[in-house]
């Protein structure tokens, strides 16, 4: 989780020698006085915290005091669209010209790829908190709402790039819920230097038997299974685990962390499970004034093929394939976090991959947007 504690703007009052006299009016003097005193205590605050972390970053926060936490809502956006194999974009008739199916051989099906995606977008809102229980740990759990879009193009027959249309498929519903611990491992004073290590367990709450209305290369519609990425969970239950480093200076801020995805499970109840996932970022902040902060990182992953095979999910569509899974992405993303009240962010942040490498041909991802709000409770 990230938080950032934030801060209202400094607002600094003068009083000259007055050449008229005038009433004192007793509650604006009260009022002022309050404000003053309260930018003094948010400015020996604000000396104590990081500079608030992008949007984008999972498990990241300034440990509160025992018994208090932090609380928010989590949006991120995903679109894809046209196709890569490899590194190298290629067209659908391509595709359904010259990549394999992999079930050629079973009765009616062709030697080549038929349905492939043209345009896809998945969003997820996940409400989460966490809560410090001593001086070194805080338990957290988040619940992410997942809703997934594809637009299928189905080509007709056994063979060539005679298109029959497209079709929109979809699922929506509940994903992997997710709880765990993050220990803190280092803290220097005033959190110039920061160390901490999550380990987080995720739970196969997420759907994996989504279905909708396909077009077939007959030119006819059936329900079937939706393709893995379609899926709203994993089906296994997983370990996230991972360590960060960040620090600050004056205005400046940064941070690395690496972060990695592993199954505990060989399969889930379909028979298949997602293969292990490493990610790397690193970023640098800069505080342009007490309630504005912004931000530039990297970030890059490494994933394995789709391990098994899910009976139901099957045909000559791209995505029934489980060797149209992982590769590698560098990732590059523009920030910025607005401190709207005391222990109250808002940050927004932008990615746009400038390297991918997928094994087998996929969705080519063309950018994410990532808005988060969290709050502190004291």
């Amino acid at each position: 989780m990230k938080w950032a504690i934030s801060l209202l703007g400094t607002t600094l009052l003068s009083l000259g020698t007055p050449t008229q006299a005038f009433a004192v009016d007793d509650s604006s003097y009260e009022q002022r006085l309050e404000l003053s005193n309260k930018i003094k205590r948010m400015r020996n605050v604000r000396k104590q915290v990081p500079i608030p972390v992008p949007a984008g970053l999972f498990g990241i926060y300034a440990f509160p005091e025992k018994g208090q936490g932090v609380a928010g809502i989590n949006y991120q956006h995903y679109e894809f669209s046209g196709l890569l194999q490899g590194r190298d974009s290629v067209s659908a008739p391509t595709v359904v010209t010259s990549v394999s199916n992999r079930f050629f051989g079973a009765p009616g099906q062709p030697p080549t790829l038929r349905v492939v995606p043209k345009q896809a977008s998945a969003d997820v809102v996940f409400p989460y908190a966490n809560f410090t229980i001593n001086d070194k740990m805080s338990l957290v759990a988040l619940a992410p709402l997942i809703s997934k879009r594809t637009e299928l193009e189905t080509f007709a027959g056994g063979g060539g790039s005679n298109s029959l249309g497209t079709v929109t498929v979809k699922a929506k519903g509940l994903g992997d819920i997710k709880m765990g611990t993050i220990f803190k491992a280092y803290n220097s004073k005033n959190n110039k230097h920061n160390v901490l290590i999550d380990a987080v367990i995720s739970a196969p709450t997420g759907s994996i038997k989504e279905e909708d209305t396909q077009l077939t290369p007959a030119n006819t519609y059936k329900k079937a299974r939706l393709a893995y990425g379609m899926q709203l969970g994993s089906g296994t239950w997983d370990a996230l685990l991972g360590v960060v480093y960040w620090g600050k200076y004056k205005q400046w801020g940064w941070g690395a962390q690496y972060l990695s995805t592993l199954p505990l499970e060989s399969k889930n109840s379909q028979g298949w499970r997602y293969g292990n996932k490493h990610e790397a970022t690193a970023w640098l902040t800069y505080e342009w004034q007490p309630r504005l902060a912004s931000s530039v990182r990297v970030r890059g992953e490494t994933q394995g093929t789709i391990k098994g095979i899910d009976p139901k999910i099957f045909g000559p569509g791209l995505g029934a394939n489980p060797e149209n899974y992982g590769g590698e992405k560098v990732e590059l993303s523009l920030g910025i976090n607005w401190m709207v009240a005391v222990a109250n962010n808002i940050s927004l942040e932008f990615s746009k991959p400038i390297y991918q490498n997928r094994h087998g041909v996929q969705a080519e991802h063309d950018y994410s947007l990532f808005f988060s709000w969290r709050s502190g409770f004291f």
